[in-house]
Order: structure tokens, then sequence, then C-alpha cells
């Protein structure tokens, strides 16, 4: 019994210690970001094939630290096989995406992904996308710094 409720102390004081509220300091400006779709700046990316468009609405791919872009892409475009050396999360917001794993562009391993689907693209793990019949928008949220390597050097568009 004493054994008990040494133990049901010792939980309690755990459990007051645990949730006891620490300051945290706050950035000295919060970074606000306002975005509706009408305000988004979109510009052509080199690192993307061509007809592709990126919007930065949040921090900087090329710095450390979150960022969040979109990504527009045209109907019946394809990007070539590449990777990321971070990971970076995308939820299509509009269209249907094609996209498949692996070092060379193979369509049997295309998976569809409609609108509201999620996927992550893990560091360094190649990947190809293609669109169809229809334009796409993505949301991809990563921690910088960002950059794309083509498997086939070719490939790059900033190459070209």
């Amino acid at each position: 019994m004493k054994r008990s409720i040494l133990f049901m102390v010792f939980l309690l004081v755990v459990g007051i210690l645990g949730s006891s509220n620490t300051v945290q300091p706050q950035s000295p400006t919060p970074t606000i970001v306002q975005v509706t779709p009408g305000e988004v700046k979109w510009m052509p990316s080199p690192a993307l094939p061509a007809g592709a468009q990126l919007a930065v609405v949040y921090g900087n791919p090329l710095k450390p630290g979150l960022y969040v872009m979109l990504l527009k892409f045209p109907a019946n475009w394809k990007n070539p096989p590449h990777s990321h050396p971070i990971e970076q999360v995308a939820t299509v917001l509009s269209g249907t995406v094609y996209s498949g794993l692996g070092e060379s562009f193979d369509p049997n391993k295309l998976k569809m992904f409609p609108p509201g689907s999620v996927y992550t693209e893990p560091v360094n793990m190649s990947h190809f996308t293609e669109t169809r019949e229809e334009g796409v928008i993505l949301h991809v949220t990563g921690v910088g710094p960002f950059s794309t390597q083509y498997i086939n050097p070719a490939d790059d568009p900033r190459k070209k």
C-alpha cells in the first residue's frame, strides 16, 4: 500500500513537472502570410521543364528553413526523373498529377493523384511526374535549402 501511494505521488510530481508551462521566445517580427488566389505571383522556374510555373508563398526554398511553394503544371507536361536533397510534402490542389518513383521514366510506375491527394518525396528519392488532359496546381512544403538534380544531366532545363 505504501509503495502504491509513493508511486502515485511520483506520477503526480512527474505530471506536474512535465506539464509546466515554459515561455518560448517569440520571433521579434512574426511572419504573417495572407495570400488569396488572385494575389499569387506565378513565375517560370528555370529548374522545371517549359510551361511549369512556381510561386513561393512562404520562406525561401534556397535558404535553410521552412518554405511553401505552389507549382503549376500545364496539361500534357512531363518532368524527367530527378531528386531533391530534402524531403517535400505535396498536396494536389487542382487537376490530377501522375507521379512515379525510379531513375527512368516508366509510365507503368505512374500513380494517379487527384485533387486532395497528399504524397511525399523522400530525401534523394528519384521520381518523375506528368500531367495529362488538365493542368495541375500543387502545394509543396519542405525545409530548405532546396535544389533539384536530374538523373540524366541532359534533361536539366537549366543547361539548355
